[in-house]
């Protein structure tokens, strides 16, 4: 997708000078034919400048991935294709510019679905996060001299007494039985 958004927005940014030399010289005939009810001059000039900035925001973003970045550039190139549709008139290559922004923002809002997911399964390694965090600061007191010791610690670092094995779910941190099959407390398998 990052390529993606790289060329679009080279694209659009490349098609807004070609859409303005159009959109003059079509406005430059509405003024000679006096076709005063025809808005596809405003409406290309509107597109060109639409695209300008979509190609603007998609090639500043192009190495990010963020969903607010996708958000906009669903809104902007939206916005564009609707704008271009909306003031069809003489100017029938509008159409094609129209439908190239309808384009890039169908692929932004799949950029946006894939960011998504990508988030979800990033989020799925909680398990051995938790886990982590349980060992590093959960900690345990010394049968023998009271002290306190780490959770995954085998020897009191104060007396050298042999600390009993606990277990702790790596889902949610709950101490448990060592030969335990499910976390009593978040229901979680163990082993």
């Amino acid at each position: 997708m990052k390529i993606w958004k790289l060329v679009s927005g080279i694209l659009s940014m490349i098609s807004f000078f070609i859409i303005s030399f159009q959109s003059c010289a079509v406005g430059l005939v509405n003024a000679v034919e006096d076709n005063k009810g025809d808005t596809s001059d405003a409406g290309g000039i509107v597109v060109a400048f639409g695209l300008l900035v979509a190609g603007i925001v998609t090639t500043a973003l192009w190495k990010k991935k963020s969903k607010g970045g996708d958000i906009s550039l669903i809104i902007l190139y939206g916005l564009t294709a609707l704008m271009g549709f909306a003031n069809l008139g003489t100017f029938r290559d509008l159409v094609i510019w129209s439908s190239w922004a309808l384009i890039c923002a169908i692929m932004a809002a799949i950029a946006l679905v894939l960011h998504s997911r990508a988030n979800i399964t990033e989020s799925n390694v909680a398990p051995h996060t938790a886990s982590s965090f349980i060992s590093s600061n959960v900690k345990n007191e010394c049968p023998n001299c009271n002290a306190k010791v780490d959770a995954d610690s085998e020897f009191c670092g104060s007396c050298g007494h042999k600390l009993p094995k606990h277990s702790y779910c790596p889902n949610c941190g709950n101490p448990i039985e060592a030969n335990a099959a499910f976390c009593p407390n978040c229901g979680a398998k163990q082993g």
